[in-house]
């Protein structure tokens, strides 16, 4: 069989139990391929896509330069997919843990085990203005794959990763609505909370601010939502620990006033229940 890296990449994908398709050579869309089912409807790629190592080979056999895409649903795959608008590609480890990574044009994808349940969807620019995430109803281009921009490569061949908590957590379906009566906590406790959320988004490095920020917004929004914590109170304190970032490394107001507002509002769709947020002495 003559040697074809593009078909070798998609065979690679397919063989570790990830569902491809073929994508217009040297392109991010989808080829065209006219599969028709039973009922003679022309499928689109959520139904055609395939692990099956014989059609892979045909699909590839018929252009030996279609790009390689990975529905990340059927995998049970969420991908983060990170820009980087310098040439600075170091990942924060401790809010994206080491996984299988490919690195693209712009900047990184980390492949990530998505959870049994919930089911998580597609997000675009809800961490930060340059990080989108796959899931349920979405593809990423994967490695073997090239465009007029570059190539799509294997960084780091480890073995997947589960998707880190926090992120399950911030994009999961809302739970139910607390009981409108709570608990009250310490101001002591609250204000510490407040204080170590602080100044975590405070010392943040360039490549990790926007996930701190989020995360940080997203910790605090639940507890407003709890009617521990005026939304007022847990704002300014982290919009006056990003401040000092604005102007380093391209980061804006703008971009702070959006990943704040995104953390408060994923965080108040998911109340932190206070009998969970009480001070160690008070635990039973």
């Amino acid at each position: 069989m003559n040697s074809n890296p593009f078909r070798d990449a998609a065979l690679a994908a397919a063989q570790r139990g990830w569902f491809v398709f073929p994508l217009e050579p040297g392109r991010k869309v989808p080829a065209t391929l006219r599969i028709r089912g039973h009922d003679g409807t022309v499928r689109t790629w959520p139904q055609y896509a395939t692990t099956d190592i014989d059609r892979v080979r045909r699909w590839w056999s018929r252009h030996h330069r279609y790009n390689i895409a990975v529905a990340t649903g059927p995998s049970n795959l969420h991908v983060i997919d990170i820009d980087s608008h310098t040439n600075d590609l170091d990942v924060d480890t401790n809010l994206y843990p080491p996984t299988f990574t490919i690195t693209t044009p712009r900047g990184r994808h980390l492949y990530y085990a998505a959870p049994i349940t919930p089911r998580l969807r597609n997000t675009v620019g809800l961490l930060a203005d340059d990080v989108d995430t796959r899931g349920d109803g979405g593809y990423v281009v994967t490695a073997g794959s090239a465009t007029p921009h570059g190539e799509y490569r294997i960084v780091q061949d480890l073995p997947v990763a589960d998707l880190p908590t926090w992120l399950i957590d911030a994009f999961a379906p809302a739970p139910p609505p607390l009981p409108t009566t709570t608990p009250a906590l310490p101001e002591a406790y609250i204000a510490a909370i407040v204080t170590d959320e602080a100044a975590r988004v405070a010392a943040a490095q360039h490549h990790s601010r926007n996930g701190t920020l989020f995360r940080a917004a997203f910790n605090l929004g639940r507890l407003v939502a709890a009617g521990a914590l005026q939304e007022s109170r847990a704002r300014t304190a982290l919009a006056t620990a990003a401040a000092h970032h604005i102007g380093r490394h391209g980061f804006t107001r703008t971009e702070l006033d959006r990943t704040l507002t995104n953390g408060l509002a994923y965080g108040a769709r998911h109340p932190r229940p206070l009998n969970l947020a009480r001070p160690p002495d008070q635990q039973p």
